[in-house]
């Protein structure tokens, strides 16, 4: 069964894409920040290899100099909704800033830590 204005079939799912970069680039800078915890842990602790300390350290000093451009307040709730895939509705900043402000800093952010982060 199809559409009478679009003639595409009914039910299928739009294409929106959030962002320029691929897909799996999202998804590494994700996963880096998620795990940003755990290596920051790793670092003050040093239970890790030499070698492996320097990947942190390098890391999550990408990472903390993505979101040097975002408020200092917001920086550890970008760092969540980025490690999360959360929106603007679900995010604790939405008390600081509009929809537009909030989803331009993402972007930004994203960017930035995969332009750091050597991924583009």
């Amino acid at each position: 069964m199809k559409g009478i204005i679009s003639n595409r079939p009914i039910g299928r799912p739009k294409q929106f894409y959030k962002y320029e970069l691929p897909q799996g680039v999202i998804k590494v800078v994700r996963a880096q920040c998620a795990d940003y915890h755990r290596k920051a842990l790793a670092i003050s602790e040093k239970t890790v290899a030499a070698e492996t300390l320097r990947a942190y350290i390098a890391t999550n000093d990408a990472i903390d100099k993505a979101l040097s451009g975002i408020e200092e307040g917001c920086r550890a709730y970008f760092l969540v909704d980025i490690a999360d895939n959360r929106g603007y509705d679900r995010s604790k900043t939405a008390f600081y800033m509009s929809h537009n402000a909030y989803y331009n800093r993402k972007r930004k952010a994203i960017y930035e830590i995969a332009l750091y982060l050597f991924l583009i």
